[in-house]
């Protein structure tokens, strides 16, 4: 029982290094599920962005300030910031996957 319990504290490294790919292969497949779901939405980012810069959203707010858009409706999209910030964190976090990317391998 004694030379198991050796045998078994010698190899405990064997059950971390285990852990530790498991965990590994599962962050890896939900970054791959996000990235996929990324690609997938592309389409409607460039229609968000389209948008920001479009005739109809000067309208729109045109419109927000003359009190005919109702107050209830979510209207993110008429802010000064909101679309302005997502395209900052939509350049952050491809800059932060190019990084992250070449570091992984290396």
């Amino acid at each position: 029982m004694e030379g198991e319990k050796e045998q078994m504290s010698r190899y405990d490294h064997i059950e971390k290094m285990e852990n530790i790919r498991v965990q590994q292969e599962e962050i890896v497949q939900e970054m791959q599920a996000l990235l996929e779901k990324l690609e997938e939405s592309r389409g409607e980012y460039a229609a968000l962005i389209e948008y920001y810069y479009s005739d109809q959203r000067n309208r729109d707010l045109e419109d927000d300030r003359a009190g005919l858009i109702p107050q209830t409706m979510s209207r993110g999209v008429l802010s000064e910031d909101e679309i302005f910030d997502l395209i900052g964190d939509y350049r952050d976090t491809a800059i932060r996957m190019m990084e992250t990317g070449l570091q992984m391998i290396k």
